[in-house]
């Protein structure tokens, strides 16, 4: 069907017919007729040329094919095309981008989406031509290559080992990196994104295709998404009590992602033992909190908390929480007779901690204890050699607390070993009453109230060695620390005796000390033991992980793509980390992405293509022309 032509004015050429019609109607035409008078024949052509000039128009061959040869040239010139749909090709150079994430595991299509999505590509993989660069990403929170520009047959191998991750999902940076792969290639450009479009991060799909399409790069959307119902766990929290640490307490949220109620049943595991079992009925597209607490041993412990439901979801219906065993540090407070009073009482208000207090100038070893706190030391009762062995002890992988003190300044002046193991220069001491800001998130300040605490004096100082803030007051410094040979040392400018803060009075005060010594004496290659999927551990060293499906991974700041329990293995150091989904969007396995889709199960596309008329049409005037020709030569205008 004709759907529209490109240059209209095209059309005033028509009115060429207008003087050639007009000359063929008043040019006689020459006849052979046998009479015997020349002169008959001139009378009788003259009457009939007015007479009879429409049966000539209708009746001329000549005149009927110059003017469709003037019609359909100018025809040509507009330049028709025509509409029509077709199956679409595939470029030289593909990238398939596989969304990997916790929904696609979903098995509302079956036998999963991951599995359909593997077909879908293998099929269009069975329709490229040889030589079509083949390249495979991963969508999980972040992309991953696992095939670049290679050949079908190489995409293929690479399709049958991938397999779904647990994470959430990036398409908009997926098709980004894609875009970015894409762009120092020669030839045609196609990306293929296979996805059930439940959720994402980062940026928006519908803006990352535009990006990409302006770059010329063809962009294919094809769904996997029936709508599947899910009821997931999709928040887990649990430790020991601070002051009973053979007691722990857990939170866990359930949410109903059905159009109905939902009866669940909960199964809660301490290592290996049912410690509860819980019966409820979740309301549809609501969520519910759960608590419970009970006893658990000073060892490691493993809680699994599973749904027992039928749904299409099966990833998020269990949750995993590493509770560390109590480990007690030994700590060294080195202060003055009756000074560092409200420290002491908050350090041994844990079970964790054993607390041995030293009078300058007696001073034990120090290689007894792990974490040394440097307190109110008289200036004047200071042995020779004590910092050269505390810069030792730190060398050697201890860690120093220092605590600011009127004397502090004078020490560090005149100690060059203490001075150079501080995070910062002190200059000179202020009086004025101020208030915390936190610089920094860091562990140590989480669940701790700093608001309501004025800090009465506190030392103008400069960090150093690259050092990191934690908290500042007026601008300066307040608590810090940096790395000094294998042990750290934290400048902790906020003294909670009375003279200089009224932190001895808060409730966060012992929550602080708790936090800030089991952080130092963590270390950087110690873990923490509970992630989201997703997340990566961050160590500096070669690590040896084994993971829920019991695959052997070693490396640096291995990304945890699986759920479950994880044994981590660093050189004579075991420990056991939990790996949960844990999120509210994944869960939702329903279609939430509002996009133009290309494809719901990679069907080949039908696209709108023009096709242009001209070419069909100056081919039936190049005919329309020969004919002409041999209507003047039977007419005798080409005989010598």
């Amino acid at each position: 069907m004709l759907s529209s032509i490109m240059n209209p004015w095209a059309f005033l050429g028509l009115l060429l017919l207008i003087p050639i019609i007009i000359l063929y109607l008043l040019k006689p035409k020459p006849k052979r007729i046998r009479f015997p008078t020349i002169m008959f024949i001139t009378r009788v052509e003259r009457d009939r040329r007015f007479r009879f000039f429409p049966k000539r128009f209708v009746r001329d061959p000549l005149l009927i094919v110059q003017i469709l040869i003037i019609l359909l040239f100018v025809i040509a010139i507009a330049d028709p095309y025509m509409k029509t749909r077709v199956k679409k090709g595939i470029a030289e150079n593909v990238v398939f981008i596989i969304d990997s994430s916790a929904s696609m595991r979903a098995t509302d299509i079956y036998p999963n989406r991951f599995e359909r999505a593997k077909q879908i590509v293998n099929g269009i993989l069975d329709k490229m031509q040889e030589g079509t660069k083949v390249s495979i990403l991963l969508a999980e929170n972040v992309p991953i290559i696992v095939l670049k520009n290679s050949n079908k047959e190489n995409a293929k191998s690479v399709l049958n080992q991938i397999e779904c991750g647990d994470t959430p999902t990036n398409i908009g940076d997926a098709i980004l990196f894609a875009k970015d792969m894409l762009s120092d290639v020669s030839g045609s450009k196609e990306i293929y994104l296979i996805s059930d479009f439940s959720n994402t991060e980062g940026m928006d799909v519908g803006v990352a295709c535009s990006i990409a399409e302006k770059d010329g790069i063809d962009v294919n959307l094809l769904e996997i998404n029936n709508n599947g119902e899910n009821m997931g766990i999709v928040g887990i929290q649990g430790k020991r009590f601070l002051s009973e640490r053979d007691r722990f307490y857990l939170t866990f949220t359930v949410r109903n992602y059905y159009e109905t109620d939902k009866d669940v049943e909960i199964e809660i595991w301490l290592n290996d033992n049912l410690i509860s079992k819980i019966n409820d009925k979740i309301p549809r597209n609501s969520e519910r909190l759960f608590y419970i607490e009970d006893k658990i041993s000073y060892d490691l412990g493993i809680i699994r908390v599973m749904l027992n439901v039928n749904d299409n979801l099966e990833v998020d219906n269990r949750a995993f929480l590493v509770i560390p065993k109590i480990k007690k540090y030994n700590i060294l407070l080195i202060t003055n007779d009756s000074a560092d009073d409200f420290l002491k009482y908050a350090i041994m208000a844990s079970p964790d901690f054993n607390l041995s207090v030293a009078i300058s100038p007696v001073i034990p070893e120090f290689h007894k204890f792990d974490t040394i706190i440097h307190g109110r030391i008289d200036k004047n009762r200071i042995l020779d050699g004590m910092y050269h062995d505390l810069k030792s002890y730190v060398e050697s992988g201890g860690n120093l607390i220092i605590l600011p003190y009127q004397d502090l300044i004078d020490i560090q002046n005149r100690e060059p070993e203490l001075g150079e193991l501080m995070p910062t220069t002190l200059k000179w001491l202020m009086n004025s009453e101020k208030y915390i800001e936190i610089n920094a998130e860091h562990e140590i300040m989480r669940d701790v109230i700093m608001a309501d605490i004025i800090v009465k004096k506190y030392y103008k100082n400069t960090q150093k060695n690259n050092s990191i803030v934690i908290a500042e007051v007026g601008n300066e410094p307040l608590i810090l620390y940096h790395k000094y040979g294998s042990g750290r040392v934290v400048y902790m400018g906020l003294n909670p005796n009375s003279e200089w803060s009224n932190f001895y009075y808060s409730s966060s005060m012992p929550v602080f000390w708790f936090k800030l010594i089991r952080w130092i004496n963590r270390k950087d290659m110690a873990l923490m033991n509970n992630f989201k999927t997703g997340e990566y551990i961050p160590l500096d060293v070669n690590t040896t992980i084994v993971t829920p499906s019991k695959k052997v991974m070693k490396g640096k700041n291995l990304i945890l793509d699986e759920i479950g329990l994880y044994e981590v293995n660093l050189n004579s150091i075991s420990d056991m980390i939990a790996v949960n989904l844990i999120d509210e969007s994944e869960s939702d396995i329903r279609k939430s992405i509002q996009i133009d889709i290309t494809s719901t199960m990679g069907d080949e596309e039908d696209v709108e293509v023009n096709i242009e008329l001209y070419p069909y049409v100056l081919g039936i005037v190049i005919l329309f022309i020969i004919t002409e020709l041999i209507l003047y030569r039977r007419r005798g205008y080409f005989v010598s």
